[in-house]
């Protein structure tokens, strides 16, 4: 196990310790996450994701479709 510092804004760190506290969650987790993400997937998402529904059929088209590209790995 290893410490990382960083330098953030003070109120910065204190938004996301509420938000992570609301959630039931530390937020050493979150950023742990963060950065267990970005480093597996190379990628960074930020903002709040937003829920989609599809209907069964755009769904199986869906899953098709993710099918045919991981094949192609």
């Amino acid at each position: 196990m290893s410490n990382l510092t960083i330098r953030i804004e003070e109120e910065l760190k204190k938004e996301a310790f509420e938000k992570a506290d609301k959630l039931g969650v530390s937020l050493t987790l979150v950023i742990k996450t963060a950065l267990r993400n970005f480093s597996q997937n190379s990628t960074i998402h930020i903002g709040e994701s937003e829920e989609v529904c599809l209907s069964s059929d755009i769904q199986d088209l869906a899953d098709q479709t993710f099918d045919l590209l991981a094949d192609k790995k």
